[in-house]
């Protein structure tokens, strides 16, 4: 039997390469926990970064939570700890069944084959359109993702049309967090019928008018905040594409088991990154390989100037394919770690 003999907390903070806008709050840098599961000599390590403004928990209250569960869960068997079914905020949780999903693996000595590669999605800006040089590190990528809604309309359509004009291979995807009343949302898609989109990711306001858009709209609907929100269920008939963000909807387990619900009803999944240090992204990398031949939105690690891991992982490709040997303590950046 194996006992976890100890939980630890550690708090990071990593600096972006260049602000960045959360909800109306401008944010320079990225506050983060660290948790280790320890058996012996084996360790099992997971990621607690609530997003700001997107995060039904603050940070201070994801902090609260990690500490009091590390006290309760050390000198306990590993088998009977049961994380899914706690009550406990959604970080928190995903960082908590990584460390538990990381030891156990080590404790059972299981030895995988060389794991797929991870298609991955690239976030293009108006910067990267106008940065030739930039722009030829598309090659090799399937999708890039195109965030529209800051600015007014003929300038968002200028921007898509070079993207598909310049890259007729890459699927194109648009995400309006939500920007657009239903007048410009059909105006988009009125300008955008001879274009083949790969999805559209949350284009309205008012989510009560998700029905009426999808009734006239040709390019596939993907939903991301909706699917966190009370009564979600009443707009996930009219998606065609979950965008799934494990850190803030809830977990490993309530993932995976989101994945297999959807699949049930031909719907993609997308797994998507919000942040997170390379701890959270291995977690996110093998949550993607559950769901193979999709192209996965995991760029948001590579807006960070250094990661609480010494050696950042290679993320900036198209393919995701590299075997990493069980992290332990030694591998991380102590300087930028602070034990609670």
């Amino acid at each position: 039997m194996c006992i976890v003999d100890s939980v630890s907390v550690y708090w990071y903070q990593l600096q972006l390469i260049h602000p960045i806008t959360w909800k109306n709050q401008l944010c320079s840098y990225r506050d983060g926990l660290l948790v280790c599961f320890r058996s012996g000599n084996d360790e099992g390590w997971g990621d607690i970064a609530p997003l700001p403004g997107f995060s039904q928990e603050s940070f201070s209250e994801a902090q609260s939570q990690a500490t009091t569960l590390a006290k309760l869960l050390a000198n306990t068997p590993i088998e009977s700890l049961d994380i899914s079914s706690s009550n406990l905020c959604p970080s928190v949780r995903f960082g908590f069944e990584l460390a538990q999903s990381n030891l156990n693996a080590l404790v059972r000595n299981r030895s995988k084959p060389e794991p797929p590669p991870v298609a991955c999605c690239r976030l293009l800006s108006r910067q990267t359109l106008e940065n030739p040089e930039a722009m030829t590190t598309l090659h090799g990528y399937q999708a890039v993702k195109i965030k529209v809604g800051r600015q007014e309309l003929d300038e968002d359509l200028e921007f898509v049309y070079s993207v598909c004009s310049e890259n007729p291979d890459i699927d194109v995807r648009i995400d309006a967090n939500r920007a657009w009343t239903l007048q410009t949302a059909k105006a988009f898609l009125d300008a955008t019928r001879h274009l083949t989109l790969d999805y559209i990711e949350e284009p309205l306001k008012d989510k009560t008018d998700l029905a009426a858009f999808a009734r006239v709209s040709h390019v596939p609907l993907a939903l991301d905040e909706t699917l966190r929100e009370p009564k979600a269920e009443r707009y996930c008939e009219f998606a065609d594409v979950y965008v799934l963000k494990p850190t803030l909807s809830g977990g490993m387990t309530g993932t995976i088991k989101r994945i297999k619900q959807a699949q049930a009803h031909h719907i993609r999944c997308i797994i998507s990154s919000s942040y997170e240090s390379g701890i959270g992204m291995l977690g996110l990398i093998e949550l993607a390989r559950s769901v193979p031949g999709e192209v996965h939105g995991l760029d948001t690690y590579n807006l960070f100037e250094r990661d609480v891991l010494t050696e950042p992982l290679p993320l900036n490709r198209p393919q995701l394919q590299f075997v990493r040997h069980p992290i332990k303590k030694t591998d991380l950046d102590l300087s930028i770690l602070s034990e609670l």
